[in-house]
């Protein structure tokens, strides 16, 4: 509710920044979350200053309605069926990591009776595809398990890649989860398509010439180990 004495528009502005804050220091922001919160602090702003409390609270609900519907709902859809027919019968499909728009994917071609096998690759430190991994099973997918040190081996047999994404930046480089570029230099050696499934609203006007810029660590214990000759 708005304080008395103050304008909705200015002081709902205000709050969101702070909470924006908080959680920025909590973690970085994802280039997904920028775009949203810019979104919404744009909807504020256009927000006329007639309208009562609950008619902006209206508007503004369903501006934030249509923004999931178009950029996430509707995006994912028109993803997954145009990546769907894509898979032919008798494919190896490979994937890394855990993507969703990916595993509906792969669950919607399944369910079109279209006959393939996943290559489901895995890494360190939070082994994300081992979820993937059962969720598929329990669906009826013939899955192959290996981590990513291995990719090199099954690559041969895979007829497809895909791929993942956080974000898709305006000169064409994904920001994807560590270990993506090495599965798609893996793949193009070995003659393999590459197809990178990311939905409208991770996409974003910053260029990114470094593989090493803005990487997020997490608090990870590392071993030492000495070699004698």
């Amino acid at each position: 509710s708005t304080p008395p004495g103050k304008v909705l528009v200015r002081d709902l502005t205000a709050k969101i920044s702070s909470y924006v804050s908080f959680f920025s220091e909590c973690r970085p922001l994802s280039m997904s979350m920028g775009n949203a919160i810019r979104f919404v602090k744009s909807c504020v702003a256009k927000l006329p200053l007639s309208h009562t409390e609950s008619e902006a609270k209206a508007a503004l609900c369903s501006d934030i309605n249509q923004f999931i519907n178009e950029k996430i709902i509707l995006a994912d859809k028109v993803i997954v069926g145009h990546a769907a027919s894509k898979v032919r019968d008798g494919d190896v499909l490979l994937t890394y990591g855990s993507s969703c728009v990916v595993e509906m994917i792969l669950l919607y071609a399944h369910d079109l009776g279209k006959q393939f096998r996943v290559v489901v690759v895995d890494s360190r430190p939070k082994f994300e595809s081992r979820a993937l991994l059962r969720r598929l099973v329990a669906r009826g997918l013939s899955c192959t398990y290996t981590h990513i040190n291995a990719v090199s081996y099954v690559m041969h047999e895979v007829t497809r890649v895909f791929l993942g994404a956080s974000s898709i930046l305006c000169n064409g480089t994904a920001y994807a989860k560590v270990g993506t570029a090495c599965v798609a230099m893996v793949a193009h050696t070995f003659r393999v398509p590459v197809l990178i499934c990311c939905e409208a609203y991770k996409f974003h006007e910053r260029v990114q010439l470094d593989s090493i810029c803005s990487n997020e660590l997490g608090k990870f214990k590392f071993v030492s180990v000495e070699f004698s000759l």
